[in-house]
């Protein structure tokens, strides 16, 4: 599975019908250097708000050209400076990995100082009073935030959060991003979706054989195991606080990033 190809694809065509007259922002909290999900925010017409501390070129460039609002900071839970632990992975050095967790898998010794601003306090600076949708993916992190929907009024609340889970590893392994730590706070941030009102939830994980799935997060039981894959990898959880869809329809939509022939190039790259 396609994962970041197939997350942008849903919100694609799904942001516009939870919000076509485009009341709310966008928040694309992690940027990375890669998949620019603030991009495709502000393609949808909606306002655009792209939150990284080390923007590249490429970033800067698109924030400039499409009028998206770029802040050079960490979203953590506190408004001053924290320590960064800068991301490697595969022995190289790695932006995309970069986190405020010192204990994530991939965070390496090299350190930098950046400023951070907690989630009511981004509300503020970028005037924002609805959010469309939440994008996080800040490598172990997301739990910090999330914790955070808790002080928001109902009419505050992201009609769509997207954040990432796992990663380094299949499941089964129990380390790095499947470790007992970070697993738990995987499913501290379905707890506190769920007790917010969130339901209707789609999960894109990486594993070969991975298929989009769906399930309510109101009725579902929140056991490891009854929602992730055994050799689960890494993916992202959709969910939606009022809107809700049929499963077949979410298949037909991401079916086209199942492939084979993917899977097992997957598979081989997964064991290298």
């Amino acid at each position: 599975m396609r994962v970041e190809a197939c997350c942008q694809f849903l919100l694609k065509e799904l942001l516009p019908n939870i919000d076509p007259n485009r009341e709310g922002v966008c928040l694309d909290v992690g940027v990375g250097n890669f998949a620019f999900y603030c991009d495709l925010f502000s393609q949808l017409g909606f306002s655009s708000v792209a939150v990284e501390p080390f923007p590249n070129w490429k970033l800067r460039r698109i924030c400039k050209r499409r009028s998206i609002q770029l802040l050079e900071y960490c979203l953590s839970d506190r408004n001053g400076t924290q320590t960064l632990y800068l991301g490697r992975f595969a022995s190289l050095a790695n932006g995309n990995f970069n986190s405020l967790e010192s204990e994530w898998f991939a965070s390496s010794k090299k350190t930098k100082l950046v400023p951070t601003m907690n989630l009511l306090e981004l509300l503020k600076n970028t005037a924002t009073s609805k959010i469309t949708c939440l994008k996080l993916d800040i490598e172990g992190w997301e739990i910090v935030v999330i914790d955070q929907l808790k002080k928001l009024s109902s009419s505050q609340l992201p009609q769509v959060v997207m954040f990432e889970y796992g990663g380094g590893c299949r499941r089964y392994d129990g380390k790095k991003g499947w470790s007992p730590k970070f697993l738990t706070g995987t499913m501290k941030c379905l707890e506190t979706l769920q007790k917010c009102g969130y339901g209707f939830s789609i999960m894109v994980d990486y594993a070969p054989n991975a298929r989009t799935k769906t399930f309510n997060l109101q009725s579902q039981d929140l056991d490891p195991d009854q929602i992730f894959l055994n050799n689960a990898v890494y993916g992202n959880i959709i969910s939606f606080y009022r809107d809700d869809y049929s499963e077949s329809a979410i298949a037909q939509m991401t079916n086209p990033y199942n492939g084979k022939w993917l899977n097992w190039l997957m598979e081989k790259i997964i064991t290298l």
